[in-house]
């Protein structure tokens, strides 16, 4: 007798850089969250049928270890250096076998209900593209205002630390751009694009989720190394800004 697995639901996709994000000295008060924690978090709080992949590009030995032994980990992948947000999303979705795509930082906290609660709303109607715990409505290439709601309400964009679509709709937006590496407005643009295509992008209340953001890379100004080349967060975010209005045609 042949077995065949049952399709995860969810596909969970995590990048990975470092184990632990190097230390925001101007918050050092805060908690530093790590991917022990997110995959303690799933194990714990998780019950929808899903797989998680992780897409790791630190070097560290500790981190690399961890990715190939922890049970939770159904799929991973090694790369030999930071290949940006954008492709590791692209390489996790392409990994994925779960009809939908949840894309999580890896300092992102999971509570009990959060993962099925998104989950139910995009499957609630088909013209829904994106959801996530957190909306923002926008002006051209600036951010305007949060979407705040107590069900759901409609959002521009959806913030890149935690949003799920269809993996049907990943693929036929054609992925995330990497012209955007190694990091920021890779989830604006997707946003965009799902709106251009008549799709509906979703803020949901009550899904369980906090973003430790205060050590991320966006959180100070820091260098980011990228295959061979190294950039600042400024510079990344002005050349990012100026390629997104360019694309989609947002005057200056």
């Amino acid at each position: 007798m042949t077995f065949i697995a049952e399709r995860p639901k969810v596909s969970i996709i995590i990048p990975v850089l470092y184990l632990q994000r190097p230390l925001n000295k101007k918050r050092f008060f805060m908690p530093r969250y790590t991917v022990r924690e997110v995959l303690r978090d799933i194990a714990e709080n998780v019950r929808i049928a899903h797989e998680v992949v992780v897409i790791c590009n630190g070097r560290e030995d500790d981190l690399i270890d961890l990715v190939k032994t922890n049970p939770v980990i159904t799929k991973y992948c090694l790369n030999n250096m930071n290949a940006g947000v954008a492709r590791s999303w692209n390489i996790g979705a392409q990994l994925a076998e779960g009809e939908m795509l949840l894309f999580l930082n890896d300092d992102v906290s999971v509570g009990v209900g959060g993962v099925e609660r998104l989950d139910e709303v995009l499957r609630s109607a088909p013209d829904i593209g994106i959801v996530g715990p957190v909306g923002a409505n926008w002006k051209g290439a600036e951010h305007d205002y949060f979407v705040e709601c107590d069900d759901v309400a409609e959002a521009h964009m959806i913030a890149g630390n935690c949003f799920m679509l269809r993996s049907e709709t990943f693929h036929s937006l054609g992925g995330f751009d990497v012209n955007y590496t190694p990091a920021g407005f890779e989830e604006i643009d997707f946003c965009n694009a799902a709106r251009k295509n008549g799709l509906r992008n979703l803020a949901v209340s009550g899904a369980v989720f906090h973003h430790y953001h205060h050590h991320g890379i966006s959180a100070y100004k820091q260098g980011i190394r990228y295959f061979n080349n190294i950039i600042d967060t400024e510079d990344l975010h002005a050349r990012n800004k100026a390629y997104f209005m360019k694309k989609w045609d947002i005057p200056a």
